[in-house]
């Protein structure tokens, strides 16, 4: 789905997509997502969700935490073997050796928050490629600068997005998200109606979308 698609379906109801920018199964989700989102004229709109709040703001080696959260070099090595076969049969690469750090992606969450809606996505879906296929510490504000750049932003917006309030407004998002029981991602919410957690099948998500269908016609409001 283009970003004038996005901007078109806009008008109809709100639909959160709660991501983190390090994750692999929001990336295949945005993905799954896009096309479903254009034949139903939905929108989505972006919420930060921290899988690793208390990173430090430089992030951590990603041997090391791969170790941490999977148990062994095995584990992960199995877990992302799993990924790359999901992204492969979508078009997607997830290139997991070029990766050196597991970043904090609280700054690139505020670059996201604070781009145009109608390029939001666009940037998120350049920032995931970035992690995922070249190793682009998500964490680092040149890294960052340089990605809002080339997708468009001017550089005095990107820098305002860097500053010190951005820390706050991120973290406050993600504190939202966990009020409403999120405590993983992917999550699609549907305020007032439900929430779908995880890269589902498209037939899944089909089907939860088709709720927001109803909910819109039935005066449900953005």
């Amino acid at each position: 789905m283009d970003d004038v698609g996005f901007v078109a379906a806009q008008q109809t109801t709100k639909i959160l997509f709660v991501a983190d920018l390090a994750c692999p199964w929001c990336r295949i989700a945005l993905h799954t997502l896009e096309p479903l989102l254009a034949r139903l004229g939905l929108a989505l709109h972006w919420h930060p969700f921290l899988l690793n709040p208390n990173l430090p703001q430089d992030g951590v080696p990603r041997a090391l935490y791969l170790e941490r959260a999977c148990g062994s070099s095995e584990t992960a090595h199995r877990v992302q073997a799993r990924i790359q076969e999901r992204g492969r049969a979508l078009g997607l690469a997830f290139a997991f050796e070029r990766i050196e750090r597991q970043p904090n992606t609280t700054l690139a969450h505020a670059l996201v928050l604070a781009a145009p809606y109608e390029h939001r996505f666009a940037l998120a879906r350049r920032l995931f490629a970035a992690f995922f296929e070249d190793g682009a510490d998500l964490g680092d504000p040149r890294t960052l600068l340089s990605l809002a750049r080339a997708s468009g932003m001017t550089i005095e917006a990107a820098r305002g997005a860097l500053e010190d309030e951005a820390w706050a407004r991120v973290h406050s998002a993600h504190r939202e998200a966990e009020r409403i029981g999120i405590d993983g991602v992917p999550a699609l919410v549907l305020p007032g109606v439900g929430m779908l957690a995880g890269a589902q099948p498209p037939e899944v998500f089909e089907g939860f979308l088709e709720l927001a269908v109803l909910f819109a016609g039935r005066g449900g409001t953005r």
